[in-house]
């Protein structure tokens, strides 16, 4: 009942030829950014954590070749898939640069857009990298990105507080807790902008839901596993992951079941700050 527990992610050119990440979960959010991009000629542009390719590609074929793209990511494997998109799409004003977001190899005043679609929940020193961003901005240059909010899946984290409460593990929960307000608001996201020197131009935000037929189908998902779930098994011993994840798969089981499926909300946000 708890195979995915023996999930162990392998890095690998091979496992980057199937590596999707669109359907599930990115393009809700690459599709926000677009939404709200003001497109403008002869513009150099960064996507700041640009993995396997979206929406750096697809922003690059929206703006064509008056403007100059740059993805930045230290990811080798996801880079040189980016690359072949680069080929085989037969885009000519691209270019993956191998690199970390805190040290952004551009000059001073240098870049008019920098984008990045939910880079900001990988940054381990958001504040560098926001400074860093703020530092290689053109005066009325622009920062744009997407992520996630808190309150992200507040329907399977009400399960799992309620399964740790039963097993009588409530010295879990304020890690719970705070794994959920690592997650940022507006306004905590908003003050990164500021306090680098940017200010905010606009914000908006939604909400879309994952739906999944039950527990089972969402914890054995291949994206699931691959993205969330050593977090969720770094909050109990080792010892006790085999208990507590059957108890946890088997009450969002009996909540799919109450409620026609297993459906989870995801608040998201577009928020843009410029260099004055």
């Amino acid at each position: 009942m708890v195979d995915y527990l023996s999930y162990t992610f392998e890095d690998s050119p091979e496992f980057i030829e199937t590596f999707d990440e669109l359907p599930l979960w990115s393009a809700s959010f690459g599709l926000l950014l677009l939404k709200h991009l003001e497109l403008k000629r002869d513009q150099t542009v960064i996507d700041i954590g640009s993995g396997a390719g979206f929406p750096l590609m697809e922003l690059a074929g929206r703006l064509g070749n008056s403007c100059k793209l740059y993805g930045i990511d230290p990811w080798t494997n996801a880079n040189n898939r980016a690359k072949r998109k680069i080929k085989n799409y037969g885009l000519t004003n691209v270019e993956i640069i191998e690199s970390s977001a805190e040290k952004l190899p551009f000059e001073n005043n240098s870049i008019d857009l920098i984008v990045s679609n939910l880079g900001i929940n990988n940054f381990d020193k958001p504040a560098l990298v926001f400074k860093e961003c703020a530092r290689v901005l053109k005066t009325g240059g622009k920062l744009a990105l997407t992520t996630n909010l808190n309150g992200h899946w507040k329907e399977f984290y009400t399960v799992f507080e309620e399964t740790l409460k039963q097993l009588d593990k409530t010295e879990l929960l304020e890690k719970l807790i705070l794994q959920q307000e690592h997650r940022g608001t507006i306004e905590s996201i908003s003050k990164l902008f500021t306090d680098s020197g940017l200010k905010i131009n606009r914000h908006y935000r939604e909400n879309f839901e994952m739906k999944f037929l039950d527990g089972t189908a969402f914890l054995n998902h291949y994206f699931i596993k691959l993205g969330w779930l050593s977090s969720w098994l770094d909050l109990v011993q080792a010892e006790d992951h085999s208990s507590v994840f059957a108890e946890l798969e088997k009450k969002l089981n009996l909540y799919s079941q109450t409620k026609s499926g297993l459906s989870l909300t995801v608040p998201m946000a577009f928020i843009e700050g410029e260099k004055n």
